[in-house]
Protein backbone atom coordinates (compact mmCIF):
# COMPACT_ATOMS: atom_id res chain seq x y z
CA UNK A 1 0.00 0.00 0.00
CA UNK A 2 1.37 3.28 -1.02
CA UNK A 3 1.70 6.41 1.45
CA UNK A 4 -1.02 7.90 -0.70
CA UNK A 5 -3.41 5.30 -0.44
CA UNK A 6 -2.64 4.43 3.33
CA UNK A 7 -3.55 8.28 4.45
CA UNK A 8 -6.93 7.95 2.57
CA UNK A 9 -7.22 5.02 4.48
CA UNK A 10 -7.26 6.91 7.38
CA UNK A 11 -9.18 10.27 6.63
CA UNK A 12 -11.90 8.83 4.24
CA UNK A 13 -13.62 7.19 7.55
CA UNK A 14 -12.54 10.75 9.49
CA UNK A 15 -14.29 12.59 7.23
CA UNK A 16 -17.23 9.95 6.79
CA UNK A 17 -17.34 10.10 11.25
CA UNK A 18 -17.82 13.73 10.88
CA UNK A 19 -20.84 13.91 8.45
CA UNK A 20 -22.42 11.31 10.56
CA UNK A 21 -21.76 13.50 13.96
CA UNK A 22 -23.31 16.52 11.46
CA UNK A 23 -26.12 14.60 10.75
CA UNK A 24 -27.46 13.14 14.32
CA UNK A 25 -26.58 16.14 16.01
CA UNK A 26 -29.40 16.54 18.32
CA UNK A 27 -31.25 19.57 17.46
CA UNK A 28 -34.59 20.54 20.00
CA UNK A 29 -37.73 21.89 18.89
CA UNK A 30 -40.28 23.57 21.69
CA UNK A 31 -43.96 23.23 21.58
CA UNK A 32 -46.70 23.66 24.63
CA UNK A 33 -48.05 19.83 23.92
CA UNK A 34 -47.51 17.27 21.00
CA UNK A 35 -51.39 17.10 20.85
CA UNK A 36 -53.60 20.52 18.88
CA UNK A 37 -53.45 21.46 15.21
CA UNK A 38 -50.63 24.15 15.83
CA UNK A 39 -48.16 21.26 16.90
CA UNK A 40 -49.37 18.87 14.22
CA UNK A 41 -46.77 19.78 11.54
CA UNK A 42 -43.80 19.34 14.07
CA UNK A 43 -44.98 15.92 15.80
CA UNK A 44 -45.57 15.11 11.70
CA UNK A 45 -41.87 15.96 11.17
CA UNK A 46 -40.49 14.19 13.63
CA UNK A 47 -42.86 10.95 13.77
CA UNK A 48 -42.81 10.32 9.53
CA UNK A 49 -39.07 10.52 9.16
CA UNK A 50 -39.16 14.36 7.55
CA UNK A 51 -36.68 16.04 9.87
CA UNK A 52 -34.65 12.76 8.93
CA UNK A 53 -34.90 13.19 5.40
CA UNK A 54 -33.44 16.43 5.58
CA UNK A 55 -30.82 15.20 7.86
CA UNK A 56 -31.77 16.33 10.79
CA UNK A 57 -32.33 14.61 14.46
CA UNK A 58 -34.58 16.60 15.64
CA UNK A 59 -36.75 16.33 18.74
CA UNK A 60 -40.41 17.75 20.09
CA UNK A 61 -39.90 18.85 23.25
CA UNK A 62 -42.50 19.73 25.46
CA UNK A 63 -42.41 22.33 27.76
CA UNK A 64 -44.33 25.65 28.84
CA UNK A 65 -44.91 28.56 26.38
CA UNK A 66 -42.42 31.21 28.40
CA UNK A 67 -40.08 28.32 28.65
CA UNK A 68 -39.65 27.78 24.83
CA UNK A 69 -39.20 31.41 24.68
CA UNK A 70 -36.38 31.38 27.03
CA UNK A 71 -35.07 28.37 25.81
CA UNK A 72 -34.01 29.79 22.48
CA UNK A 73 -32.81 33.32 24.06
CA UNK A 74 -30.24 31.20 25.83
CA UNK A 75 -29.64 28.97 22.99
CA UNK A 76 -30.77 26.16 25.24
CA UNK A 77 -33.32 25.48 23.03
CA UNK A 78 -32.86 25.22 19.07
CA UNK A 79 -36.28 26.38 17.20
CA UNK A 80 -39.62 27.57 19.05
CA UNK A 81 -42.58 26.31 17.93
CA UNK A 82 -45.20 29.43 19.36
CA UNK A 83 -45.49 32.09 17.65
CA UNK A 84 -47.05 35.56 19.76
CA UNK A 85 -44.57 34.87 22.57
CA UNK A 86 -41.70 35.47 19.73
CA UNK A 87 -43.06 38.55 18.12
CA UNK A 88 -43.12 39.86 21.90
CA UNK A 89 -39.68 39.11 22.00
CA UNK A 90 -38.63 40.17 19.39
CA UNK A 91 -40.58 43.74 19.93
CA UNK A 92 -39.12 43.94 23.21
CA UNK A 93 -35.44 43.78 21.89
CA UNK A 94 -34.38 40.27 21.79
CA UNK A 95 -31.88 38.50 19.29
CA UNK A 96 -34.81 36.14 17.91
CA UNK A 97 -36.61 36.05 14.40
CA UNK A 98 -39.26 34.26 13.32
CA UNK A 99 -38.65 32.22 10.17
CA UNK A 100 -41.85 30.42 9.23
CA UNK A 101 -45.62 30.54 9.25
CA UNK A 102 -47.15 27.37 9.79
CA UNK A 103 -50.67 27.87 9.73
CA UNK A 104 -52.65 31.45 7.62
CA UNK A 105 -54.95 31.41 10.13
CA UNK A 106 -56.01 30.95 14.01
CA UNK A 107 -57.87 27.55 15.20
CA UNK A 108 -58.38 28.65 18.32
CA UNK A 109 -61.69 28.69 19.74
CA UNK A 110 -63.11 30.52 23.03
CA UNK A 111 -64.73 28.02 24.94
CA UNK A 112 -66.87 28.68 28.19
CA UNK A 113 -68.20 26.67 31.06
CA UNK A 114 -71.93 26.13 30.93
CA UNK A 115 -73.27 29.40 32.78
CA UNK A 116 -71.39 31.42 30.27
CA UNK A 117 -73.02 31.66 27.17
CA UNK A 118 -72.41 35.54 26.03
CA UNK A 119 -68.83 36.76 26.19
CA UNK A 120 -70.14 39.58 28.18
CA UNK A 121 -71.21 36.64 31.02
CA UNK A 122 -67.64 36.56 31.48
CA UNK A 123 -67.56 39.50 33.57
CA UNK A 124 -66.03 38.53 37.16
CA UNK A 125 -64.91 34.93 36.02
CA UNK A 126 -61.28 33.44 35.05
CA UNK A 127 -59.90 33.23 32.09
CA UNK A 128 -57.05 30.55 31.60
CA UNK A 129 -54.37 31.36 29.34
CA UNK A 130 -50.97 29.81 28.62
CA UNK A 131 -48.56 32.58 29.27
CA UNK A 132 -49.00 36.13 29.82
CA UNK A 133 -48.43 37.66 26.16
CA UNK A 134 -48.89 34.78 24.53
CA UNK A 135 -51.20 33.92 21.91
CA UNK A 136 -54.25 32.79 23.76
CA UNK A 137 -53.94 35.71 26.40
CA UNK A 138 -53.96 38.53 23.13
CA UNK A 139 -56.56 36.78 21.57
CA UNK A 140 -58.58 36.92 24.80
CA UNK A 141 -57.62 40.76 25.37
CA UNK A 142 -58.71 41.44 21.50
CA UNK A 143 -62.28 39.96 21.94
CA UNK A 144 -63.06 41.27 25.46
CA UNK A 145 -62.15 44.83 24.04
CA UNK A 146 -64.41 44.10 20.75
CA UNK A 147 -67.29 43.21 23.39
CA UNK A 148 -66.89 46.34 25.18
CA UNK A 149 -65.24 44.97 28.24
CA UNK A 150 -62.01 45.96 30.20
CA UNK A 151 -59.70 42.79 30.19
CA UNK A 152 -57.57 44.22 33.51
CA UNK A 153 -60.58 44.53 35.79
CA UNK A 154 -63.86 42.63 33.95
CA UNK A 155 -61.98 39.14 33.75
CA UNK A 156 -58.91 37.40 36.06
CA UNK A 157 -56.39 35.93 33.80
CA UNK A 158 -54.60 32.60 35.43
CA UNK A 159 -51.80 30.84 33.65
CA UNK A 160 -51.76 27.28 33.22
CA UNK A 161 -50.30 25.92 29.67
CA UNK A 162 -51.05 24.47 26.89
CA UNK A 163 -54.22 23.79 25.29
CA UNK A 164 -54.47 20.59 26.93
CA UNK A 165 -54.00 22.00 30.59
CA UNK A 166 -56.55 24.82 29.84
CA UNK A 167 -59.40 22.18 29.06
CA UNK A 168 -58.58 20.02 31.99
CA UNK A 169 -58.73 23.24 34.16
CA UNK A 170 -62.13 23.82 32.40
CA UNK A 171 -63.38 20.67 32.75
CA UNK A 172 -62.37 20.67 36.80
CA UNK A 173 -64.64 24.57 37.54
CA UNK A 174 -61.06 26.15 38.01
CA UNK A 175 -61.93 28.30 34.98
CA UNK A 176 -64.67 29.72 33.14
CA UNK A 177 -63.27 30.33 30.05
CA UNK A 178 -60.55 29.33 27.66
CA UNK A 179 -59.13 29.66 24.25
CA UNK A 180 -58.71 26.09 23.01
CA UNK A 181 -57.41 24.67 19.93
CA UNK A 182 -58.69 21.10 18.08
CA UNK A 183 -58.91 18.90 19.51
CA UNK A 184 -60.08 20.19 22.90
CA UNK A 185 -62.74 22.30 21.87
CA UNK A 186 -64.50 19.52 20.08
CA UNK A 187 -64.26 17.72 23.35
CA UNK A 188 -65.12 20.60 25.60
CA UNK A 189 -68.36 20.75 23.39
CA UNK A 190 -68.79 17.06 23.17
CA UNK A 191 -69.23 17.55 27.03
CA UNK A 192 -71.71 20.63 27.23
CA UNK A 193 -69.24 23.49 27.03
CA UNK A 194 -70.12 26.46 24.95
CA UNK A 195 -68.17 27.57 21.83
CA UNK A 196 -69.16 30.68 21.74
CA UNK A 197 -66.63 32.09 18.72
CA UNK A 198 -63.24 31.49 16.67
CA UNK A 199 -60.63 34.13 16.76
CA UNK A 200 -61.36 34.02 12.85
CA UNK A 201 -64.28 35.99 13.05
CA UNK A 202 -62.00 38.69 15.36
CA UNK A 203 -59.29 38.76 13.11
CA UNK A 204 -56.61 36.71 10.91
CA UNK A 205 -53.29 36.55 11.94
CA UNK A 206 -51.13 33.53 11.33
CA UNK A 207 -49.95 31.12 13.99
CA UNK A 208 -47.57 28.87 14.56
CA UNK A 209 -43.81 28.17 12.95
CA UNK A 210 -40.48 28.27 13.94
CA UNK A 211 -38.49 31.10 15.68
CA UNK A 212 -34.44 30.96 16.05
CA UNK A 213 -31.77 33.07 17.50
CA UNK A 214 -30.68 35.71 15.72
CA UNK A 215 -27.04 33.73 16.46
CA UNK A 216 -28.47 30.75 14.32
CA UNK A 217 -29.48 32.55 11.44
CA UNK A 218 -25.54 33.63 11.10
CA UNK A 219 -23.72 30.35 11.79
CA UNK A 220 -26.38 27.60 10.44
CA UNK A 221 -28.97 28.98 7.36
CA UNK A 222 -28.49 25.57 5.50
CA UNK A 223 -29.93 24.35 9.02
CA UNK A 224 -32.88 26.28 9.28
CA UNK A 225 -33.92 25.93 5.03
CA UNK A 226 -33.73 21.77 6.26
CA UNK A 227 -35.75 22.12 9.07
CA UNK A 228 -38.59 24.36 7.38
CA UNK A 229 -38.45 21.81 4.35
CA UNK A 230 -38.93 19.36 6.59
CA UNK A 231 -41.83 21.18 8.43
CA UNK A 232 -43.41 22.64 4.71
CA UNK A 233 -43.35 18.46 3.51
CA UNK A 234 -45.32 17.39 7.30
CA UNK A 235 -47.83 20.16 6.30
CA UNK A 236 -48.23 18.88 2.66
CA UNK A 237 -48.61 15.08 3.98
CA UNK A 238 -51.25 16.60 6.51
CA UNK A 239 -53.34 17.74 3.36
CA UNK A 240 -52.49 14.50 1.14
CA UNK A 241 -53.27 11.75 3.07
CA UNK A 242 -56.55 12.36 4.50
CA UNK A 243 -56.78 9.11 6.00
CA UNK A 244 -53.79 8.74 7.52
CA UNK A 245 -54.38 11.71 9.69
CA UNK A 246 -57.68 10.36 10.54
CA UNK A 247 -55.65 7.09 11.92
CA UNK A 248 -53.14 9.69 13.75
CA UNK A 249 -55.88 11.47 15.15
CA UNK A 250 -57.57 8.07 16.77
CA UNK A 251 -54.24 6.75 17.61
CA UNK A 252 -52.24 9.56 18.92
CA UNK A 253 -55.57 12.15 20.19
CA UNK A 254 -57.51 9.17 21.48
CA UNK A 255 -60.28 10.29 19.30
CA UNK A 256 -62.45 7.22 18.59
CA UNK A 257 -65.81 9.11 16.95
CA UNK A 258 -65.31 9.00 13.40
CA UNK A 259 -67.41 11.98 13.11
CA UNK A 260 -65.11 14.28 15.53
CA UNK A 261 -61.98 13.17 13.74
CA UNK A 262 -63.62 14.23 10.25
CA UNK A 263 -64.85 17.44 11.51
CA UNK A 264 -61.19 18.27 13.49
CA UNK A 265 -59.47 17.54 10.02
CA UNK A 266 -61.65 19.57 7.86
CA UNK A 267 -61.52 22.79 10.41
CA UNK A 268 -57.87 22.78 10.20
CA UNK A 269 -56.83 21.49 7.00
CA UNK A 270 -57.34 24.37 4.81
CA UNK A 271 -55.23 26.75 7.75
CA UNK A 272 -51.70 25.04 7.27
CA UNK A 273 -49.76 27.23 5.13
CA UNK A 274 -48.30 26.13 1.92
CA UNK A 275 -45.42 28.01 1.72
CA UNK A 276 -44.45 28.92 5.12
CA UNK A 277 -44.61 32.54 4.80
CA UNK A 278 -47.11 34.81 6.18
CA UNK A 279 -48.50 38.07 4.85
CA UNK A 280 -47.83 41.55 5.87
CA UNK A 281 -51.27 42.11 6.50
CA UNK A 282 -51.57 38.95 8.85
CA UNK A 283 -48.07 39.93 10.04
CA UNK A 284 -49.22 43.60 10.92
CA UNK A 285 -52.44 42.24 13.14
CA UNK A 286 -50.42 39.70 15.12
CA UNK A 287 -48.11 42.40 16.43
CA UNK A 288 -50.73 45.07 16.97
CA UNK A 289 -52.57 42.11 18.77
CA UNK A 290 -49.10 41.94 20.77
CA UNK A 291 -48.54 45.32 21.46
CA UNK A 292 -52.03 45.78 22.56
CA UNK A 293 -52.03 43.24 25.33
CA UNK A 294 -48.32 44.10 26.14
CA UNK A 295 -49.48 48.05 25.88
CA UNK A 296 -46.04 48.18 24.38
CA UNK A 297 -44.31 51.08 22.04
CA UNK A 298 -41.95 50.62 20.48
CA UNK A 299 -40.19 51.26 16.33
CA UNK A 300 -39.93 48.08 15.72
CA UNK A 301 -40.43 47.01 11.93
CA UNK A 302 -41.60 43.81 11.02
CA UNK A 303 -37.80 42.96 9.95
CA UNK A 304 -37.32 43.09 13.45
CA UNK A 305 -39.23 40.46 14.05
CA UNK A 306 -39.17 38.02 10.97
CA UNK A 307 -37.43 36.99 8.36
CA UNK A 308 -38.65 34.86 5.49
CA UNK A 309 -35.96 34.39 3.28
CA UNK A 310 -35.13 30.71 4.95
CA UNK A 311 -38.99 29.69 4.06
CA UNK A 312 -38.03 31.47 0.09
CA UNK A 313 -35.43 29.39 -0.05
CA UNK A 314 -37.08 26.14 1.18
CA UNK A 315 -40.08 27.14 -1.68
CA UNK A 316 -37.64 27.19 -3.98
CA UNK A 317 -35.88 23.92 -3.31
CA UNK A 318 -39.11 22.15 -2.65
CA UNK A 319 -40.17 23.67 -6.14
CA UNK A 320 -43.32 24.96 -4.02
CA UNK A 321 -45.10 27.87 -6.47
Amino acid sequence: MTMWRFLMFLFIPFVLSLQYSYAQERLTLGLTTRNGSTSLPFVIAEEKGFFKSEGLNAIVVIMQNQVVVNGVVTRNVDYGGTFSNFVGAAISGLPVRLVMSAMDGSDHYLVTSTNVKRVEDLKGKTFGISSFGGTPHSEAVMILRKHGMNPEKDVTFLQIGGSSSRYTALESGSIQAAMLVPPFNNFAKKHGFNQLLSFNEIMNIPLGGLAVHTQKMKEKPDEIVKMIKAVLKATDYIRTRKADILSFLEAKWGIKETDVRESIYRDMVGLFSRNGVASDETMNNVVQLVRDTRKSKDDKTLADIVDWSFAKKAQAELKIK
